[in-house]
């Protein structure tokens, strides 16, 4: 059985300036306008002229093309691109002073045991979020409305052991039922749900906290009266069960944009929030079915005892992911540090430690063809990385999806005639993104399959900033195992860490 591969594009954004988006090729444009205006006001006199022509012009080549690397930070970039990275951090510096204290803990509870408002406070990075309780299929869950970000989402929780666990037969079955998952939602024009997460998380677990279990048990009173017998057998069941240094969580969140056809079908539901809560919780009901149809088994949806403790244990890993006791005020860590360009930091509430965390985005997708396990090396390849890897698709019709494939193809073969035209040799690389480009929209055009855009993210954390750093270069290594380019998103770790937890982020 040969061996089935898939290709990804290459988005190319073209212009009359070359490989430059709006923003960039409008500096570039400024700054020639500028140049030659100067030059004719002050044309009478030759030096001044010259001055005023080319200076404009080096500076606007400088700010979109010169890299540099500010003190603190991993990666080379422009002053263009530098310049809005900037102006965030340095709001978030104004904000809080570069130390976020989650009031929680002074705030208390009311006397009926619900926090106060003033408890509810994100952290940087995160929007603003009102947690609204549901049920679906009898099973309790949460659907969280971000007002600012003008989107809800809501979240299941998987079992799976991924397609790392699979034959490569079984893995091409799962990729195209996961595809139909994908067309049920994408390809209906009117349906809200446009945005799918999958989340894997993956966490350290204690091989020996079996062992420590039996040895705790021996000594309690409660089992002195204990038949000899039954204690050999759950010595040898002990022996008998494989623990493993690694747990990893699976979960899918679905995100709808708040749209007067949502506004309008949360009314007929309820009032409010919970109007609009109802209608997420009925295309939660209707994720779970398609899950189920794809041969994913749904362990629970994300109830707030559950989110709680997955957004909790993303900043604090100390805190078990299974401990859903937590109430949502402590959802978030005691101290969130964002002044550090390189990584964030948190820190728990009665912790002398801290915790680093650095998030990166996936900027190159794999060029060559690759097999439907191409992400192996990042989700079962570094098994001592606390990390979590989101991916997020952006669904539409396939219309919509033709006519996009269709004019990125266009924007393929106009840069490879130019380059052809210029006498310059044609990357390779460019060559094969562009036949997959095409091929993709051949297929878009004769299946009807919904498009997608696809973005991802890798967050790691660990105990101090060197061995994140060292962690750091691991995951680089894994993600060229794994045929991605990824770049480290210093100065705004604290809003690139929330594309890593279940709110369907990261994506315009």
């Amino acid at each position: 059985m040969s061996t089935r591969t898939y290709q990804f594009g290459k988005h190319r954004p073209t212009g009359l300036v070359g490989r430059r988006d709006l923003g960039e090729q409008v500096v570039l444009g400024s700054g020639a306008v500028t140049g030659i205006l100067f030059g004719y006001l002050f044309n009478g006199v030759t030096a001044v002229a010259a001055t005023c022509l080319v200076l404009p012009i080096l500076l606007a080549l400088v700010i979109v093309y010169a890299p540099y690397r500010p003190k603190g930070t991993s990666q080379r970039r422009t002053l263009y691109r530098w310049w809005r990275i900037n102006r965030y951090h340095r709001k978030a510096l104004r904000r809080t002073g570069g130390v976020w204290v989650s009031p929680a803990v002074e705030a208390g509870v009311r006397a009926n045991g619900t926090p106060p408002d003033a408890a509810l406070v994100e952290p940087e990075g995160v929007t603003g979020m009102t947690w609204v309780p549901v049920t679906v299929r009898g099973q309790q869950a949460v659907v969280v409305l971000q007002p600012e970000a003008g989107c809800v989402t809501a979240t299941l929780e998987i079992a799976s052991p991924g397609l790392g666990g699979k034959e490569v037969g079984e893995q091409v079955v799962a990729l195209e039922r996961w595809g139909e998952l994908l067309d049920a939602f994408g390809n209906v024009e009117e349906h809200p749900v446009k945005r799918i997460q999958v989340l894997a998380r993956q966490m350290k677990s204690d091989p020996y906290a079996h062992q420590r279990f039996i040895a705790q048990r021996d000594e309690s009173a409660a089992t002195a009266d204990a038949p000899q017998w039954l204690k050999d057998s759950y010595d040898v069941l002990a022996d008998a069960v494989s623990t493993s240094a690694e747990e990893h969580r699976y979960y899918i969140t679905i995100h709808a944009r708040f749209t007067r056809d949502l506004a309008a079908e949360g009314a007929a539901r309820g009032t409010g929030d919970e109007g609009i809560a109802a209608a997420m919780a009925a295309y939660l009901d209707e994720l779970w079915s398609r899950a189920e149809d794809a041969d994913l088994s749904v362990i629970a949806p994300l109830d707030a005892g559950r989110m709680t403790a997955f957004i909790r244990n993303s900043y604090d890993p100390d805190h078990a992911i299974w401990d859903t006791d937590l109430r949502q005020a402590h959802a978030f860590p005691r101290n969130v540090d964002v002044r550090d360009g390189a990584h964030l930091s948190t820190r728990a509430a009665g912790s002398t430690e801290s915790w680093y965390h650095a998030t990166a985005a996936v900027v190159g997708w794999p060029t060559t063809p690759v097999g439907p396990d191409f992400l192996s090396p990042l989700l079962i390849g570094m098994p001592d990385v606390i990390r979590t890897i989101s991916i997020t698709q952006q669904l539409e019709p396939n219309d919509k999806a033709v006519e996009r494939m269709l004019a990125e193809d266009t924007n393929n073969q106009a840069e490879m005639d130019r380059d052809r035209k210029r006498g310059k040799n044609i990357d390779p690389r460019d060559q094969i993104a562009a036949t997959a480009t095409g091929s993709r929209g051949m297929t878009l055009a004769s299946s009807g399959a919904a498009g997608s855009a696809v973005v991802g993210y890798i967050t790691i954390s660990s105990r101090s900033a060197e061995e994140l750093e060292r962690t750091k270069r691991t995951t680089a290594s894994r993600a060229r195992n794994a045929h991605l380019r990824i770049e480290w998103l210093d100065l705004e770790h604290a809003r690139a860490f929330a594309t890593t937890l279940p709110l369907a982020g990261g994506i315009k």
